[in-house]
Formats: C-alpha cells, structure tokens, sequence
C-alpha cells in the first residue's frame, strides 16, 4: 500500500472522527490539529480556539492555555508536523485543490508567492497571525480571529447556515469573515497548501517540534543525485534535498515516493 493511499485513509478516518458530533458525541478534547471548535456537529475543538479563552481580555486561566499545548507537544515531540499532512481535515480539503493549484503554479502571482524570495518571508506569517490576533488582540480587545478565521467560516459559519438559518444570527464581522473566507478559496486554489504555509497559527505552534520530533524525513546525502524530483512534488514547497528538519515539512511522504535512489525515508529515533 502507497503512502499516499495510506494518507488518504487517515485524512478521511480524521474527518469522520472529527465530525461525531453529529452522531452526539461531545468530548473536551483538542484535535492536534486546525479544525474549527464552532463546527455544530465537532467532536472537540480547536486548539487555538482554547488558548484564546485562556486569555481572554487579559483573564487568564492557564489551565485553557496548557491543555491545548500540552496535546500539541505531546503529539508533536512524537511525530513533528505530520498533523498537518496525515490528520488536518483542511489539509485534506487542499490535497484536493492541489491540481488545479499546480495547473496555475506558472502564473505571475502563482510563481511570485510560491516559489520567489518573497515566499520565505511570507511563510513568517502564520507565526505573526498567531501572535497578534490569537493572543495579543484576544488579552487586550477580545476575540477577533475567531470571528474572521476562514476554517471557523466553512466548519461552523456554512453549517449553521444550512441546518438552522432561521437562527442565524450574524456577527458585526461577518462581512469581513466572508471577504477573507472568499480570499482563503482563492489562496487555496492558487498556491499549494497555501493555508498551510503562510497563514494557519496552529501549524506555527505545530512547525518548531519539526527540530526535535521523535519522527522525521531524511534524505541520505551520499545516494541523493540532485534529480529534485522530490522537490517538484512537494506540496510545502520545501527544497527537500536541503530542507533539514525544516519546520515547513509536515511529513507526507510524496518526496519519499518519487525518489529514484531511495535517498529519502522516515527517521525514528536515529533508525531509518
């Protein structure tokens, strides 16, 4: 079985689990991953979602703020950012855009974002949204990313809507919330994985145990030819024979597949 089928299989096993809400299933769980704590039929909740509780106008309860990290760490220590690549039900939904994403790669906006100098910088991002708007705005203002984040759009905003539209009763950002819902769709259909790379504040607390995870890629030097057929695939945009345990990598494994000389594998713990 290919790793790419492999991935498949958990992509939509995490989906499923994490929509049994709708079978009634409530936990106080946070996923290790993005999806959206407002979804009406989620399982549990968005890590990020939690800490921003935790700090809500400067009340803070640190239990809010380590229970998500807590999970991440424990997750991420083990695997690093594979989250991203084997369970994030968004990374699933831009597995999908990816083709098209690539028929456009060669676009000027395509080719600026995605593989100029300015995409290292703009990776940055996600770091900057993570800080600003999920904390600092949160402590100081009150909750703002969670009334404009894209995903809480699609998992709970659209379904709320469809099932109970009577009810629905819209924010003052809800315009907002939908000009940047309609720029992610576009983000998403141009740049591959671009939610991941620049703008998910969960994949910015997730990317740093990238250095120290238990699991990692590892493309062995004395067998790689340079052929960079592994970078072509890669959905990060990650310069694979390079890379190093970037922090960008979310372990999916496509690098791993195409190789010719078998140069690439998983690492754990110093075993290939």
């Amino acid at each position: 079985m290919s790793i790419r089928f492999k991935r498949l299989i958990t992509q939509f096993g995490f989906l499923i689990g994490a929509n049994l809400g709708a079978l009634g299933i409530k936990t106080g769980f946070c996923y290790p991953f993005f999806y959206c704590h407002g979804c009406p039929y989620s399982l549990a909740g968005c890590p990020l979602g939690t800490i921003e509780h935790g700090v809500y106008k400067g009340k803070i309860v640190f239990q809010l703020i380590l229970f998500p990290i807590l999970i991440i760490a424990a997750v991420s220590l083990i695997f690093g950012r594979a989250a991203c690549g084997w369970a994030c039900p968004i990374g699933l939904l831009q597995r999908g855009t990816a083709k098209l994403a690539k028929k456009i790669k060669n676009t000027k906006i395509a080719k600026k974002l995605g593989e100029n100098k300015i995409d290292s910088y703009l990776r940055y991002s996600k770091y900057i949204i993570l800080i600003t708007l999920g904390i600092i705005t949160t402590a100081t203002i009150g909750f703002m990313f969670t009334d404009i984040c894209p995903v809480g759009f699609l998992t709970g905003t659209i379904p709320i809507l469809a099932t109970n539209p009577s009810g629905y009763q819209p924010s003052s950002f809800f315009n907002v919330a939908l000009v940047i819902f309609l720029l992610f769709l576009l983000l998403i259909f141009t740049i591959g994985r671009g939610w991941c790379r620049y703008f998910c504040p969960v994949g910015a607390i997730i990317a740093p145990f990238n250095k120290v995870s238990l699991v990692e890629v590892k493309v062995n030097q004395d067998l790689c030819i340079h052929c960079n057929a592994c970078t072509k695939v890669c959905p990060m945009g990650i310069n694979v024979p390079e890379m190093n345990r970037s922090t960008e990598c979310i372990l999916c494994g496509k690098c791993i597949e195409v190789c010719p000389k078998n140069a690439i594998s998983y690492k754990i713990g110093g075993k290939q």
